[in-house]
C-alpha cells in the first residue's frame, strides 16, 4: 500500500517514507513503522496508546516511550506544514486527520454587519495593546531548548544524559541517527566519566559539534569536539571515531 502524506509518500510494504521534494527516502525503524502503519490504517479515528503499543501482537509490545518517540520523529520528518496530521488526543492515544478533507471554518459575515464599527475598533485596539505587552514580558535570555533529551543507562549503574540541539523542529533524521550512534558508543563504556553529552549540526549539516561534561577526581571536566564531514552520505561518527576519542572519558 502507498499512500501521499503531505509531501510525503508512505510505503508500508517497503517499510519506507520518502519526502518528494527533497527525494530522501526514511526505512522506517520498527517502531515508527508499527505506529504510522495503524495510524494510516484507521486514518480519522482515534488509536489508543495500548493498541499503537501492541500493534498486530508479532513482536514484544512498545513501551510508552517508544511510542512516543516515534510520534515525534514522524512528526518531525513531515515537516512544519503537515506535521498537524498526526493529531494527539491527550490521554487516551493518537489521531491521523483524514487525508482526503480539509477542516473549513466559515465566518457568519451577515452578524459581523450588524457589530458597530467602534466596537470592532475598540476590540483591535485591546487586542493590539495586549500582544505589545507580552511581547516586552517575553524573557529573550531563555536557553535554548534541547529538541530531544534521553538518558542512556550504563552497566556500572551510571546514567548520562543525551541532549539533540537542532535549529529547526524538521529534517532533523541525521542528527537523529547520530545520538543513535553516540548512545551506542556511551553504553558500550560500562562506565564513564560523562553525565551530560551536548550534539548538534551546523545549518549546512557539514559539521557536527558534541560537548561532554561531567566529573574527574572530584573536578568538573568538559571536552568540546567539532567533526566535519563533507561526503555523501554523511557518517561523522562510526567505531572507528569512537575508540580514537575515547568517548568514555
Amino acid at each position: 500500500m502507498i499512500m501521499q502524506l503531505g509531501d510525503c509518500r508512505f510505503d508500508r510494504e517497503r517499510g519506507t517514507l520518502t519526502e518528494l521534494s527533497r527525494d530522501e527516502c526514511w526505512h522506517l525503524p520498527r517502531a515508527e513503522l508499527q505506529v504510522l502503519s495503524l495510524l494510516v490504517e484507521h486514518q480519522g479515528q482515534l488509536v489508543s496508546k495500548y493498541m499503537l503499543k501492541i500493534g498486530e501482537g508479532q513482536h514484544p509490545p512498545l513501551t510508552d516511550t517508544s511510542v512516543a518517540r516515534a510520534v515525534f520523529m514522524l512528526r518531525s520528518f513531515l515537516g512544519t506544514r503537515h506535521e498537524g496530521l498526526i493529531e494527539t488526543v491527550k490521554g487516551q492515544g493518537y489521531l491521523l486527520q483524514p487525508l482526503n478533507g480539509n477542516k473549513r471554518k466559515y465566518v457568519n459575515y451577515l452578524r459581523l454587519q450588524t457589530i458597530p464599527l467602534w466596537s470592532v475598533l475598540v476590540l483591535f485596539g485591546a487586542m493590539l495593546a495586549v500582544s505589545f505587552f507580552y511581547l516586552y514580558q517575553i524573557d529573550h535570555s531563555k536557553p535554548t531548548q534541547a529538541l530531544m533529551s534521553s538518558e542512556i543507562s550504563l552497566a556500572s549503574g551510571e546514567n548520562v544524559r543525551l541532549h539533540l540541539y537542532a535549529n529547526s523542529n524538521t529534517n532533523n533524521l541525521l542528527l537523529f541517527k547520530l545520538g543513535e550512534r553516540l548512545s551506542a558508543g556511551l553504553t558500550a563504556c560500562g562506565q564513564s566519566d560523562w553525565k551530560d553529552v551536548y550534539a548538534s549540526l551546523s545549518h549546512d549539516k557539514q559539521v557536527l559539534n558534541v560537548t561532554l561534561r561531567g566529573e574527574k577526581l572530584g573536578q568538573s571536566v568538559i571536552r568540546n569536539i567539532k567533526i566535519s564531514d563533507f561526503t555523501q552520505p554523511k557518517e561523522f561518527i562510526d567505531a572507528t571515531w569512537l575508540r580514537e576519542v575515547d568517548i568514555c572519558g
